[in-house]
């Protein structure tokens, strides 16, 4: 089945508000019936807050023109929502900013919902019940590259974004363990630095140990290392992205597809995701925005959309090297990022066949 993906181009024909990308995305909601979607129901945003020094997050203007149009088509009720809102309005997200209350999903009061994955040692995986209790989701994404998954869109954005710490290991778990090269290694700290668990450290006798109930397999301490003194045994990334496919699958299951659209924001699309905490220059210039009700179609044609013939080299880390792949982010994180999409088709999920319908 071929599904519609409506795209709001960066493109402005006259120099007028009406023209530029919020006003855009009025008109693409309205063209993709969201009134019919939200009416009368309880609408969970689900999005990435980011964290640190981070400024290339989902600019606040977007979110709150989605905010009142849900309002405005006459929801129940709406919430935006990530893992942890803390420091959100660092970054410009309150609950003046956007229209609507600012949710986490875990932490103190975070109810879980346990799922049997039954899929090698990825026996259950905890959901939010916050997220699942929702009459409607709404996955407001913001497509860039990451080290782990070799990008972040909207599948990324349920897999790890509405499930806990302890789910997120079981599913890193499933790529291989850290080995450390004590022979390469400078002892630089940058790999403790930059671990958000804290799950590593140099023992009394300057071996480097991982707590492995803590780690989470982010692979933040492999992509901080400047030596390469830490590597991945095992790197069963089909594996690791199977394991997120199935997550996947329970929550657009559990919602249905006639309860559930993404929103992928095509700007400031950077090397590495908002959970590093900061931000670095654009790979590509911005690409406005896409709309669909089908997860995999939106997945793809955001990927089909990043081209490295348009590649802008200041978005490149001046240590990295592109290798080999069909793909820009291949070629930067040496992962294939179709596998996910192509994991949740096969799972009945969602159409690689997409249509683009421009919103002027």
């Amino acid at each position: 089945m071929t599904e519609i993906v409506y795209h709001c181009t960066e493109k402005i024909k006259h120099l007028e508000a009406s023209n530029t990308l919020p006003k855009k995305m009025e008109r693409m909601l309205v063209d993709a019936g969201l009134e019919k979607l939200v009416k009368g129901k309880k609408v969970c945003i689900k999005m990435h807050l980011g964290g640190g020094i981070g400024y290339t997050t989902i600019h606040p203007v977007f979110v709150r023109t989605l905010v009142d149009a849900i309002k405005q088509a006459k929801a129940k009720s709406v919430f935006v929502c990530d893992g942890s809102a803390k420091g959100a309005e660092d970054r410009g997200y309150t609950k003046r900013s956007i229209h609507a209350p600012l949710v986490s999903l875990f932490g103190p009061g975070g109810k879980t919902v346990t799922v049997p994955m039954n899929f090698k040692s990825f026996d259950a995986a905890e959901i939010s019940k916050k997220a699942l209790d929702a009459d409607v989701l709404i996955v407001l994404s913001h497509l860039k590259g990451h080290g782990d998954c070799g990008f972040g869109g909207a599948g990324k954005n349920i897999a790890m974004g509405m499930t806990p710490g302890s789910t997120r290991g079981k599913m890193h778990a499933l790529e291989g363990s850290i080995k450390w090269d004590e022979a390469k290694c400078k002892k630089c700290n940058k790999c403790i630095q930059e671990c958000p668990n804290h799950a590593n450290k140099f023992n009394d006798k300057g071996k480097y140990e991982t707590f492995w109930h803590a780690c989470k397999y982010c692979r933040h301490c492999i992509l901080a290392c400047p030596e390469k003194a830490l590597t991945t045994e095992g790197n069963n990334f089909d594996d690791f992205q199977e394991a997120m496919a199935r997550v996947i699958k329970h929550v657009l299951d559990h919602f249905g597809k006639e309860n559930v659209f993404f929103i992928t924001i095509l700007k400031n699309i950077t090397v590495y995701c908002d959970c590093w905490g900061m931000s670095s220059a654009s790979l590509v210039p911005d690409l406005g925005i896409l709309a669909s009700r089908d997860l995999v179609a939106i997945d793809k044609a955001s990927l089909d959309l990043v081209k490295e013939e348009n590649l802008i080299q200041d978005g490149i880390p001046g240590d990295y090297t592109l290798g080999e792949g069909s793909h820009l982010f291949e070629k930067i994180h040496g992962k294939n990022p179709f596998v996910l999409g192509e994991a949740l088709k096969r799972l009945g999920n969602g159409s690689t066949d997409y249509q683009i319908k421009i919103v002027d």
